[in-house]
Parts: C-alpha cells; sequence; structure tokens
C-alpha cells in the first residue's frame, strides 16, 4: 500500500504547477476505509478517465513514466480486497483518486482459511 500512495502523491505532484493545493483526506465507510487525493492539477477528460487504469496508458506532463503506476496500484488494491476510482470535473480542475480499503478481512480470511 505504500507504493500505492506514493504513486498517487507523484503523480498529483507532477499533475501540479507551483502553488498547487493536493490533499488527502483519510475515512470510512461504509466498512471501508477510503483514502482521498485530490489535486488542483490539470484534470482530465472523458478519455483520460476511461483508460487511466490501463497498461502503458500515460499523459504524463514531465514526459516522463511508463504507464504502468497506475496499473500496478490498482492491482494492488484490488489484491487486498478494495477499489480504486478516479474523478475530475475536467480539463485544468483537478483530479481525485479515492482507494477503498476493507476494515476487516473477508470471512475466510478472518477464519484462517484462505479463499482459493
Amino acid at each position: 500500500m505504500q507504493q500505492v500512495v506514493l504513486n498517487l502523491v507523484v503523480n498529483a505532484l507532477e499533475s501540479m504547477d507551483e502553488g498547487g493545493k493536493l490533499t488527502i483526506r483519510l475515512g470510512q465507510k461504509d466498512g471501508m476505509a477510503e483514502l482521498a487525493f485530490t489535486d488542483s492539477g490539470c484534470g482530465m477528460t472523458d478519455e483520460v478517465l476511461d483508460n487511466i487504469f490501463e497498461p502503458f496508458f500515460t499523459r504524463s506532463r514531465t514526459g516522463q513514466g511508463t504507464g504502468l503506476g497506475l496499473t500496478i496500484s490498482h492491482r494492488i488494491v484490488t489484491g487486498h480486497g478494495g477499489e480504486i476510482e478516479a474523478s475530475s470535473p475536467g480539463p485544468d480542475r483537478g483530479s481525485t483518486f479515492r482507494v477503498r480499503l476493507p476494515l476487516q478481512p473477508p470471512a475466510e480470511e478472518a477464519d484462517g482459511k484462505m479463499a482459493a
């Protein structure tokens, strides 16, 4: 999960001009812990939002990166029984990434049995 947080923070910082703002909130909703990363950066179009977690898809303003960070983050989060989503009101209007993780392990894991 440390890699997910690091990736989301770095992406947010790279999407903003100097003086931009990144807000990170932690909360609880429907039995899930929720981390929300909201930036004042370049925002995203609907096309970008539709493809944001696809391997090798990138819209990095720095021209660096492989387009794998969000794909790997998605795999890590879902591997922990969680979900990750991205939203943006549009270009130049910032973005929000929400990571939700269960507060309790699935019943099979809680009983000491791993799901097949």
